[in-house]
């Protein structure tokens, strides 16, 4: 089985189109986490909020944040895909964010 952080490269055309690999689709209230070690999703949380992901949020791969976990993307899509699927995008600017109170 391919893990999809180790074995999928990231982007056709790095920086200009990359690869984003879903962990959450658009809507969802689930914050699942991809586990790099073992190549799976597993549920994180349940936001209980009104909170929802405003797009597909996910990860590029073979990359690292500070926080040692692969670098997020947040996709602009009118539809939700699914964890797992592939995606190809265009990378439009930066945000930095906070999880927990530490830099994600």
């Amino acid at each position: 089985m391919q893990n999809l952080w180790h074995d999928l490269e990231p982007g056709p055309d790095v920086p200009n189109v990359i690869h984003v690999v879903v962990e959450i689709p658009k809507g969802s209230r689930n914050k699942y986490e991809f586990d790099k070690r073992i190549g799976a999703f597993r549920l994180d949380r349940v936001l209980y909020s009104a909170v929802q992901y405003p797009g597909d949020y996910g990860f590029m791969p073979q990359t690292y944040y500070d926080d040692g976990d692969p670098l997020d993307v947040l996709v602009m899509t009118n539809l939700p895909t699914f964890p797992g699927c592939i995606v190809e995008a265009r990378p439009l600017g930066l945000f930095r964010m906070l999880d927990k109170g530490e830099p994600d």
